[in-house]
């Protein structure tokens, strides 16, 4: 079987999404049975680009890694994205977008117009999944067709599979994370003595910090996240900017070194539980006691430790995550869609 990807994004993680494609192909199609072709890859710095035979992908990425247009791996498209996603020749929508915080942004309408045309879609975009998740879960559903998110909260951690698939007939009763990775390198650089400010540079020269730095030291990211899984996997209702949010942005050094002298950490720490029939969620930063299951989680890594009516906690956790295991979400979708799995 064959899938025809539109890949709409060609970003960090939608290059390394098709590096993985140029890896695993062989493999795809000895396990799977399937033949994966990217027929058209549509960006907003390198051009837009169809090629109904499949797009030389090792070009694209040579090209766009010296900041090159990518026009020259097949036809132009000049037509607005959404309007090229209506008459694609594609099955699948690939939606790698920069996160926006706000209801209405592009990366919605691409997944909207996607849907809307038969596409299946996997998307690792968490703005327009916390704002409209009810909507596109039934326009897919709608029209008979895949919709997945794995790889909006923790990287290549099956959070959601997890939940929605694996532990069937649990409910969430409530969770608790450390799901911005930036946040937690800075706070562990400042931990070890490092002023706060160092620490942040030493983030963006690693290539952590958002596009839009206050994404991550405000506590957007983790607010979102925090959102989408209430949101998700407790019926929430619940939009980013009406939650509380402390981000690390101005955190004195000399409380985090207080603290760790103590024996304790600080973390920004992401929650959601239940009150009656609503979902709530809050970030936070707060100075954990040793024994607490998220203190030790340092570096870049993140975990989610949630309480089930079933299985009374349960941690999950990924030790220092980057772009590659962030692809591996989206090639995992594309997998179970393959699959027949189409909603989680």
């Amino acid at each position: 079987m064959a899938h025809r990807i539109a890949l709409v994004g060609f970003g960090n993680v939608g290059r390394e999404f098709a590096r993985l494609l140029i890896e695993r192909r062989a493999r795809l199609r000895r396990e799977h049975g399937l033949e994966v072709r990217v027929v058209a890859i549509l960006t907003a710095r390198h051009g837009s680009v169809e090629n109904a035979k499949g797009i030389n992908l090792s070009k694209a990425l040579r090209l766009a890694g010296a900041g090159r247009s990518i026009e020259p791996c097949g036809r132009a498209i000049r037509a607005p994205a959404t309007e090229h996603i209506h008459r694609s020749r594609a099955d699948v929508v690939v939606e790698l977008t920069p996160l926006r915080i706000a209801p209405r942004q592009p990366a919605l309408d691409h997944i909207v117009a996607a849907l809307e045309s038969g596409k299946h879609v996997i998307t690792a975009n968490k703005g327009p999944v916390v704002y409209h998740y009810r909507r596109l879960r039934d326009l897919a559903r709608h029209h008979h067709v895949g919709f997945r998110y794995e790889g909006t909260v923790m990287d290549g951690a099956p959070v959601f599979n997890l939940f929605q698939e694996t532990l069937r007939g649990a409910r969430l009763l409530s969770f608790e994370g450390i799901l911005n990775s930036t946040s937690n390198y800075i706070l562990s650089e400042m931990g070890a003595g490092r002023a706060y400010d160092e620490a942040v540079e030493g983030a963006r020269a690693m290539g952590l910090l958002e596009a839009d730095p206050a994404m991550d030291l405000e506590g957007w990211d983790a607010t979102v996240k925090a959102c989408l899984l209430a949101n998700v996997l407790m019926g929430g209702r619940l939009r980013p900017e009406d939650v509380p949010r402390q981000g690390i942005a101005g955190l004195d050094g000399a409380r985090v070194r207080a603290a760790r002298a103590a024996g304790r950490r600080v973390k920004q720490v992401a929650r959601g539980w239940r009150e009656g029939r609503a979902a709530k969620a809050s970030v936070s930063i707060e100075e954990l006691p040793p024994e607490h299951p998220l203190s030790s989680i340092g570096g870049t890594s993140n975990a989610l430790l949630a309480c089930t009516d079933m299985i009374k906690e349960l941690l999950v956790s990924e030790r220092n995550p980057g772009l590659r295991q962030t692809a591996y979400a989206v090639y995992s979708d594309l997998l179970a869609i393959h699959e027949g799995r189409l909603i989680p």
